[in-house]
């Protein structure tokens, strides 16, 4: 039901403020544009098929003197005044519909019950004329329908009379001010030219010179006289419209000018202000009162239901609440919040300070980035991979392996005597590796498969093969029960094909 109050009010401000209202042509090249003069008029319409010029119209006015008289070049309007009936707005013409010659530079239709001012506005809404329109496609010619009076049947037996016009606006404030007609019912006086005939027409809605029953004529005052017919179809070149409280002028400065969206006594900006005052204050005025009264109502519902007993107990309980508050204590509530917040920032926190993913790769002591990127220290070193060993040979382990070596190293020379025999030859198997955990393992390929050293035991006069630099482990030296000239550092065993178990002591069979 508030809704469709509402969608009333919002309705109603619209219509009177000016956002609805009749549509008609525009002003200008796309519509309707008129170069008004009393010694030729030119029309430029586009609202019909296609865009029309009429050049050299001559408007006729009201000559005043002892007679008055229409003629062509005076510059007194004609007069149409009386009891606006019905009104009709073009925003375009159809040529399908039988419009055409000057109807297509018609922007406005209006039917007027002819009479006086004074008498048009003393009607009461509802007993003047009412027009139930069918159609309007042409200017000059209405069809209407059931009414108290029927514009298409009018002839010299009814007993009112009529001006059927045809409006073109003069200027483009006249143009804007047509709307103004779009209220009917109301008293109306319209002020402007007839049409002269082009080419001699004696065409419907033109001016008819002469003295004949269907000439036009005026009277004292220059208001046309309807005549015998009791209807006048013109074409009228609009120069002034006066309403009951307001006036369209040809250049917009009159002191009661008409303005779109105009309301009587308020005007157009009063009557916003005052709806946006009254209407939108008064509206949140009443909402407050209204929730007041539930408060109130509320209220009084729970102290009919607790009683006064209870009432105390509630305003105790609010009065401990406010003072705990003012003593900085919080609820469980706050506090479960507080927590909350404080883990929010914690975690945070730790996001922030989180170890980036090259942090967690180091490894103390040992940097494989390092290592990767960079050459050789000293010496001939063998890169991480390259070789058979996957282990880097330092130059630190090559100096290790410089103290542990043995100095004034000499090879003993024995000697051995010839035997006709053959030297034994042991049999052929494959050499087993022992695995022996070093600290330093070097790159050199390991060594090919030799026989047993009496196969090819050396001369007397040739000494035996260097031994091979081998790093060992630094043990304390045995001496030997026999005093040698010079000692000899222990030897460990060469690693050999052989077990342990055989014994090979003696090399002569």
């Amino acid at each position: 039901m508030r809704r469709g109050v509402l969608a009333v009010y919002l309705l109603a401000l619209m219509t009177l403020s000016g956002c609805l209202g009749p549509k008609t042509a525009p002003w200008g090249s796309d519509g309707i544009d008129v170069d008004f003069s009393q010694e030729g008029t030119s029309i430029n319409s586009d609202l019909g098929a296609s865009s029309i010029e009429y050049e050299n119209i001559l408007p006729v006015g009201c000559e005043v003197g002892d007679t008055n008289y229409l003629s062509t070049g005076s510059s007194s309007p004609v007069s149409f005044t009386g009891f606006l009936a019905a009104s009709n707005f073009y925003e375009s013409h159809d040529p399908l519909n039988g419009a055409k010659d000057l109807e297509l530079a018609v922007t406005t239709s209006v039917a007027i019950q002819s009479m006086s001012f004074v008498e048009a506005s003393k009607i009461v809404e509802g007993d003047g004329a009412r027009v139930d329109l069918e159609d309007w496609f042409r200017p000059l010619d209405p069809q209407t329908r059931a009414g108290t009076i029927d514009l298409d049947e009018i002839d010299g037996d009814s007993e009112d009379y009529w001006y059927i016009l045809g409006l073109i606006p003069t200027t483009e404030n006249i143009h804007d001010g047509m709307r103004s007609l779009d209220d009917w019912h109301q008293p109306v006086t319209i002020e402007g030219y007839l049409i002269n005939p082009i080419n001699n027409s004696s065409a419907l809605g033109y001016y008819k010179p002469g003295n004949t029953s269907y000439s036009n004529s005026v009277d004292s005052s220059c208001n046309l006289e309807v005549g015998d017919n009791h209807r006048q179809s013109l074409y009228i070149l609009v120069d002034k419209i006066t309403l009951a409280d307001a006036v369209v002028s040809d250049d917009g400065d009159s002191k009661d000018e008409w303005a779109y969206g105009d309301v009587p006594f308020f005007g157009r900006a009063g009557f916003i202000l005052f709806f946006l005052i009254v209407g939108v204050g008064g509206g949140f005025g009443l909402f407050i009162l209204s929730q007041l009264f539930v408060l109130q109502g509320a209220k009084s519902t729970m102290k009919t239901l607790l009683g006064r007993e209870g009432m105390d107990k509630i305003k105790k309980v609010a009065s401990d609440l406010r003072r705990s508050k003012a003593m900085g204590m919080v609820s469980p509530k706050e506090r479960k919040k507080q927590f909350d917040r404080e883990d929010k920032e914690e975690r945070k926190e730790q996001v922030k300070s989180k170890p980036s993913k090259k942090e967690e790769s180091q490894i103390s002591g040992f940097d494989l980035d390092s290592v990767l990127s960079s050459s050789a220290s000293k010496g001939t070193t063998t890169d991480f991979g390259g070789g058979s060993s996957s282990v880097v040979v330092t130059a630190e382990s090559m100096e290790m392996e410089k103290e542990n070596e043995p100095k004034d190293y000499q090879v003993p020379d024995y000697s051995y005597e010839k035997e006709e025999k053959p030297a034994w030859q042991p049999p052929k198997s494959e050499p087993r590796r022992e695995q022996r955990s070093t600290n330093v393992v070097s790159s050199e390929p390991v060594s090919q498969k030799r026989e047993h050293f009496s196969s090819a035991a050396p001369t007397s006069n040739s000494p035996l093969p260097a031994k091979k630099k081998k790093t060992v482990r630094k043990r304390k030296s045995v001496k030997s029960p026999v005093a040698e000239p010079k000692s000899e550092p222990e030897q460990e065993p060469k690693d050999s094909g052989f077990s342990d178990e055989e014994d090979f002591s003696n090399f002569s069979l």
